[in-house]
């Protein structure tokens, strides 16, 4: 039976996101896996909420390390190298996925993708530590990675970490901080990530709740529904999500987005040319101008990049919605 730790975000929980089929921290590529989503109905209750069941009541040890603290950590996961950076542990990295951008990052060697990693390819940097998220979608050579650390002369820990809400954002620095033997390090990161949602809250409170389309990809047109990160950080940003239903990532028909007539549109569709916007040419939002253009995909990134690029969202929003 595997070892839990210490809970995530705790509290009340959302519906998890679509669990990604080539997902990676851009958009772009998570739209491989929304694709099968399927439109949203508007008007129906978002669902219940799920876990994964390698993670139902929070992080799970696939399998216990030899090392304490782990001086050797490789990520299968993008926003989990963000984590270990932002810690001020990057020398410990020495592994990451191919979907990895992160410059401190870019001479490491790649253990395959976010939804491929190569467990051969991950013993053999000898690590003392395996960060997952469970939604990643990789259940079974991450499975096959525990079973080679409880075989090893050498065995190595495997974390398997389920982020699917703001809450759990903000709480993962904290259990990858012990995971590291860095509990001070992990619990500031965790204070100072709240802190920044709870400074964006409370800058939104008593604003005008506009209705934001967020468009995640513009060919097919893919929106963040209920259940999404996006969803929740609009709510977190004063405003409203145009989207209802209960897909998180729909590809959502042209002409329900003219139906719904939002007051402003987020492109988030960083990988495509800006002109792909003219497709959405006949949402009211987009004649008028009314549209944010994100720079990054950090909105898609469930950890310090994600706090971070809540305030720059809020901004943009604030000033689009004041012109």
């Amino acid at each position: 039976m595997p070892d839990r730790v210490l809970r995530l975000g705790g509290g009340r929980r959302l519906p998890p996101p679509v669990r990604p089929a080539r997902a990676s921290a851009a958009a772009a590529a998570v739209l491989l896996s929304l694709l099968a989503a399927g439109p949203g109905r508007g008007g129906e209750r978002p669902p219940a909420p799920e876990r994964h069941p390698l993670a139902a009541e929070g992080p799970v040890w696939l399998a216990r390390g030899s090392v304490a603290p782990p001086r050797r950590v490789v990520t299968l996961a993008p926003s989990l190298t963000d984590e270990v950076l932002a810690l001020g542990l990057g020398d410990r990295l020495v592994g990451v996925t191919t979907v990895d951008d992160a410059p401190e990052v870019r001479a490491l060697p790649r253990v395959g993708g976010f939804t491929d990693p190569n467990p051969e390819a991950i013993l053999g940097l000898r690590p003392d530590l395996v960060l997952w998220v469970t939604d990643g979608g990789a259940e079974e050579p991450v499975r096959r990675l525990a079973e080679l650390s409880r075989t090893s002369s050498r065995p190595f820990g495997v974390l398997a970490l389920e982020v699917v809400s703001v809450a759990d954002v903000l709480a993962t620095p904290r259990v990858v901080g012990e995971a590291l033997g860095a509990p001070e390090a992990g619990a500031r990161l965790s204070r100072e990530m709240t802190d920044e949602v709870e400074r964006i809250r409370a800058r939104a409170r008593g604003l005008p709740r506009r209705r934001v389309l967020f468009v995640v990809g513009l060919d097919p047109l893919v929106v963040a529904g209920p259940g999404s990160f996006p969803d929740e950080l609009l709510r977190i940003s004063g405003c409203q999500n145009a989207v209802g239903g209960k897909r998180p990532w729909p590809v959502y028909p042209l002409e329900k987005a003219v139906a719904d007539d939002p007051d402003l549109v987020v492109n988030a569709a960083v990988r495509e040319p800006p002109e792909a916007l003219d497709r959405l040419a006949a949402v009211p939002a987009v004649r008028r101008g009314a549209v944010v253009r994100l720079r990054s995909d950090d909105l898609l990134r469930p950890g310090p990049r994600m706090i971070r690029g809540l305030g720059e969202l809020f901004d943009a929003l604030q000033r689009e919605a004041r012109r």
